[in-house]
């Protein structure tokens, strides 16, 4: 079931969403969202299985990682 919302944002950004491919704003929107869904659910079940102390210079590796993969899942 899906519900109606308002959003209210920068023009910049607005003008950004009419430039990315799709039928529409909410297609467009919700398909966002869903991938911001994934990286947050992929994120919180590493930090479960790393449950070990990590060295400072893991630490930086591994957040180079994430960051990297956030910004290939939004370029697809």
């Amino acid at each position: 079931m899906k519900s109606k919302i308002s959003v209210t944002m920068d023009q910049s950004l607005l003008e950004f969403l009419d430039s990315m491919p799709g039928d529409s704003r909410s297609e467009k929107i919700e398909g966002a969202v869903r991938k911001l869904k994934k990286v947050a659910e992929e994120k919180e079940l590493r930090v479960q299985l790393g449950g070990y102390r990590e060295l400072d210079a893991e630490r930086v590796e591994r957040e180079l990682w994430e960051s990297t993969i956030a910004e290939a899942m939004w370029t697809e």
